[in-house]
Parts: structure tokens; C-alpha cells; sequence
């Protein structure tokens, strides 16, 4: 199928001469790193490749006549020592169709991002995207199969994902049955959300918008899992042994999870804005749970000469996963200032973890006109000295981005 897909995607120019809207841009995206060589979970090439730099070259493609869309991306993927990738992606491949009196359907490979909220969406179950990503790559949907029933003010939707797969042991491919309502109540957006999945069971949740005025918005929603999951150091958690000799990094399945998130929003005549929001990821680390992790690390970290340098940086490194949650922490902090003045787009963002002092500080700047948009960020990781940013294995992050409209 996907070999099918991907032979459509590059016959869409042909189609432009039939009918319908094609579009087409070129985005050139190049970003830098710079190792924390201070933190205790770095390990030195060749254990861990060389990230320093890469570049992301990508030729998008849109096509859409009536209920038919696609959308699909030519990549061209460089990595710092490593052998240019290249990639023909499916983003979406789907059809939209009318049952009438309020009514659709859909099928295919769509995105479906569901929820309120603007660094962490609870309610997003089935794209379930990382909102805090430097500068991501265009989404990939979900293959699904979906009806909807909608008005002026309210509008409900059933979403078969994964239609034939079995339980996974991943989101990605995991089949589930998932429903969203929407109602606009005086003024008010009014979302409830329900997934039944094997990976996760029962996730149901519900949240609001309110808007006071031209210029106050406030935001908030909660998301229960029966089940989630998390990865831990099964040495650790365990306390028992030093180096493991297969990976000890092991995902453990636990009930009763809870995610939230509470907004405030405000955004001037001028174009100012303040954003500070805060929320809770159960799928995220304790403090005590990072705290282990530390521990084990500074205990392989001191068998330098009693132990194979390899036996130690490889084990660090199956430990360095960790940071590759979206939250490190349970418990976050965002503040976030912004401008707009239509074409140049400023931003200023500050998270941060109470619980053990963290801090992630990014800057962007984007400029847009007609066909071009251009724009550039830079992040720094840091905080409390024993805080998980802080000893992240990466300590500034900085990218640019160049995209032009071809067609």
C-alpha cells in the first residue's frame, strides 16, 4: 500500500492539468547542537554518533480536488558523519465525503489533532504530538476511518485508527476507537474526548476555552488513562547491580494516569502577547525517579578503571533515553511573549520544572511575505545544577528555516 501511495504522491504535477488545486514548496532546514559535556549522561562518538549538525532539505507536495487530499514530502535528510538519507513520506491520503444533512465521512491517512492548549495538548490521544519540538518536520496522520456529524455550534466525530492491526506495543500502530465532541456553549469551546485502545484501555477526558473580551483568553482540560506508559532503568528502579549487560532501559505499563494543562492568554491591539500555562504529564519523571537515575549514573561514572570504558559509556548511553520524553518532568511551567505584526514574529519562551529548578529558555523570530517565510531559534537548556535539563546531554539547540512557495 504504501508503495502505491508513494507512486501517487509523485504523479500529483500530472494532475494538475485535470482538475483540481496543486500546490508545491521547497524548505531548506538546517540545525546545530551543542554537546553538555559537564553532564554525567554524555558519552563521547562512537557510542553515541555525532549530532552536531544536520540539515533537512524537503520538496512538499499538496493536491486536493473535492473530498480528495494528499499531501506528501521529497526529503533529503543530512547528518554529521553519516550518509545523506533520502525519503519519500506520505503525510496525509484521504477522502472526505458528504452523507448529507450534517453528515461525512472520511478514509484514509489524515492528521487528527484534537484538544486545547499550547505547549501540551491532554486531549490530543491519536496524533498525540510533541508540541515542544524546536522546529518539527510536517505532521504525519494516522491511518483511520472516521464519520462526523456537525451543526452551527456542536459537532461529534468517531475515528477508527489502525482499522486490522492487533494490539502494538507502540502508539503508532496501536488500532483504537476514539470519539471527540464539540459544543460552542455562550461563548464558551467545549471539548470531551474518548479513546478505547489494547496499549492504553480507557482514556477520557474533557476541556474548555472561555474568551473575556477582545483580548483575555483562558484555557484548560484533563485526560485519565487507565493505562500509560513509561520507560525506566530497570537498575535503578531495582537498586540492585551497577552495569547491565543487555539494555536495562525497559517501558513499564501503570494505571491510573493523569494529564492536565490551565491557560491564561493575553493579546494586546498592538500586537503583544502574554501566554503562562502550566501542566502535569503522568507519562513524565518524578523527582525521585530522576534522582534514582542520577544516582546510578554517578555510580557507573566511578568505576572508571575498574570496568571497560565501553561496559560504562554503553550503559550511560541506554540510560541518556530518558531525556527523550517530551516532558522530562511531570510538573511544567510556560511563559511565553510574543509579537505580531503580520509579517515579522518574535517570540520569547521560558519553561520551567518547579520540582527540581530546571529551565529551558527559546527565542524565535520568523518573517513571512507572499511566497517566502523564513525563520530561526535558538534554545538553551539549563537551571539547578542537578535539575534533568541541566545535565541533558545536549545543552543549546539552534535552527533556520528557509521555505519558498514553488506553485
Amino acid at each position: 500500500m504504501k508503495r502505491i501511495l508513494i507512486g501517487a504522491l509523485f504523479a500529483l504535477p500530472a494532475l494538475t492539468a485535470m482538475a483540481g488545486d496543486f500546490t508545491a514548496s521547497l524548505s531548506i532546514a538546517p540545525e546545530w547542537r551543542t554537546d553538555n559535556r559537564d553532564s554525567a549522561y554524555f558519552v563521547a562518538p562512537p557510542v553515541v554518533p555525532v549530532q552536531h549538525r544536520s540539515a533537512r532539505q524537503d520538496l512538499g507536495l499538496r493536491f486536493r480536488d473535492g473530498g480528495f487530499n494528499a499531501q506528501g514530502t521529497l526529503r533529503v535528510l543530512a547528518r554529521e558523519g553519516q550518509t545523506p538519507e533520502q525519503h519519500g513520506i506520505v503525510n496525509q491520503f484521504y477522502y472526505d465525503g458528504d452523507l448529507g444533512n450534517g453528515s461525512g465521512y472520511t478514509f484514509g491517512r489524515k492528521v487528527i489533532s484534537w484538544g486545547v492548549g499550547f505547549g501540551f495538548r491532554p486531549l490530543d490521544v491519536i496524533q498525540r504530538e510533541d508540541r515542544r519540538s524546536l522546529n518539527p518536520p510536517p505532521l504525519t496522520g494516522v491511518p483511520l476511518a472516521a464519520w462526523e456529524h456537525f451543526s452551527a455550534d456542536k459537532a461529534f466525530t468517531l475515528v477508527w485508527t489502525h482499522p486490522g492491526h492487533r494490539h502494538e506495543a507502540t502508539d503508532f500502530r496501536d488500532q483504537s476507537l476514539a470519539a471527540r465532541y464539540y459544543r460552542l456553549v455562550d461563548g464558551n469551546d467545549i471539548h470531551a474526548v474518548a479513546r478505547l485502545s489494547g496499549r492504553h484501555a480507557l482514556e477520557a477526558g474533557a476541556g474548555i476555552t472561555h474568551t473575556s473580551g477582545e483580548e483575555w483568553a483562558f484555557h484548560a482540560a484533563a485526560l485519565y488513562q487507565q493505562r500509560y506508559s513509561k520507560t525506566f532503568n530497570t537498575l535503578a528502579e531495582s537498586g540492585g547491580g551497577i552495569l547491565a549487560a543487555a539494555n536495562p532501559m525497559q517501558e513499564v505499563m501503570r494505571r491510573n494516569g493523569l494529564k492536565a494543562v490551565l491557560g491564561s492568554q493575553w493579546t494586546g491591539t498592538s500586537g503583544f502577547g502574554v501566554l503562562v500555562e502550566a501542566w502535569y504529564d503522568a507519562e513524565g519523571y518524578s523527582r525521585n525517579e530522576w534522582r534514582r537515575l542520577d544516582a546510578l549514573t554517578a555510580r557507573q561514572r566511578s568505576l572508571n578503571g575498574m570496568a571497560p570504558a565501553s561496559a560504562i559509556n554503553g550503559n550511560v548511553a541506554w540510560s541518556s533515553r530518558a531525556f527523550e520524553r517530551p516532558n522530562l518532568l511531570r510538573e511544567n511551567l510556560l511563559l511565553r511573549l510574543s509579537h505580531d505584526d503580520e509579517r515579522w514574529k518574535p517570540a520569547l519562551e521560558l519553561l520551567v520544572t518547579p520540582r527540581d529548578g530546571g529551565r529551558v529558555i527559546t527565542t524565535r523570530l520568523e518573517y513571512q511575505s507572499d511566497r517566502q517565510r523564513v525563520s530561526f531559534g535558538l534554545r538553551f537548556l539549563g537551571g539547578a545544577a542537578d535539575s534533568a535539563y541541566a545535565q541533558a546531554p545536549i545543552k543549546r539547540m539552534a535552527y533556520f528555516e528557509w521555505r519558498l512557495a514553488l506553485l
